[in-house]
């Protein structure tokens, strides 16, 4: 096995996704843990340190009793969503050059939409936003956010950006964040389609967000669109 900079539960982990690929449906059980620590030369609790990775993905399956089962079906999956909804991963993983641009911030009320979705909210005012995410330089993502303005120590700066949304809610806000809580919907949106090249009635696919803070508390609400000729989402689900 080729060694590099990386570290060694890393290697393990690409050559068992390199392997799983490779297996059929029917015949997709694993090497032995002492096989495969033996054949890449790493220890046993370094394998193990990959495959749980790997398992946390739902790449593999450890049935006690039976052994180590890969799932190169799962491998395929485009988009992965229930991964993190980190859109830049999603788009890169997909094989698009991304772009990501953040609009002017504005104090404003919560919208219906994110009091519906965090009553709490009521009489407070957010900061809103819009975050654009370019594929091959074509609109794929919009996010409309609204940030509680009470937690918000930094207003975010207009302009192209390439920090995630966990890192710019540590740098912006006071609390820590730690999760979010999602609502799959379809929705009617002109001022999106035409922004996406798409007809105006054309039902786009969305969610709704709640950012929480490490103390379970809500920092803020997002509404997501996805364009449906550049975003083609999955999900693993299990039994």
């Amino acid at each position: 096995m080729k060694h590099d900079s990386q570290p060694l539960y890393l290697q393990a982990k690409e050559y068992l996704l390199r392997q799983i690929r490779t297996l059929k449906a029917g015949f997709n059980q694993l090497e032995p843990e002492n096989t495969l620590t033996d054949k890449l030369g790493m220890s046993r609790e370094t394998v193990r340190k990959a495959m749980s990775s790997l398992i946390q993905d739902g790449i593999i399956t450890r049935w006690h009793g039976k052994g180590n089962f890969g799932h190169p079906s799962v491998t395929n999956m485009p988009m992965r969503i229930d991964l993190n909804s980190d859109f830049r991963r999603i788009l890169s993983e997909a094989g698009y050059h991304v772009r990501m641009h953040r609009s002017s911030a504005l104090l404003k009320s919560p919208s219906s939409q994110m009091l519906h979705r965090m009553p709490e909210a009521k009489d407070q005012d957010v900061i809103s936003y819009r975050l654009d995410y370019y594929a091959d330089e074509q609109l794929a993502v919009v996010c409309e956010v609204e940030l509680l303005s009470s937690i918000v120590r930094k207003i975010p700066e207009s302009g192209d950006f390439s920090d995630s949304m966990n890192d710019f809610l540590i740098e912006h806000c006071d609390f820590d964040s730690n999760h979010t809580t999602a609502w799959l919907l379809a929705d009617l949106n002109e001022e999106v389609c035409v922004r996406f090249s798409q007809p105006a009635l054309t039902p786009l696919q969305c969610w709704e967000e709640i950012y929480y803070n490490l103390y379970d508390q809500k920092m803020g609400y997002v509404k997501v669109f996805f364009n449906p000729s550049k975003m083609d989402l999955s999900l693993l689900l299990r039994f």
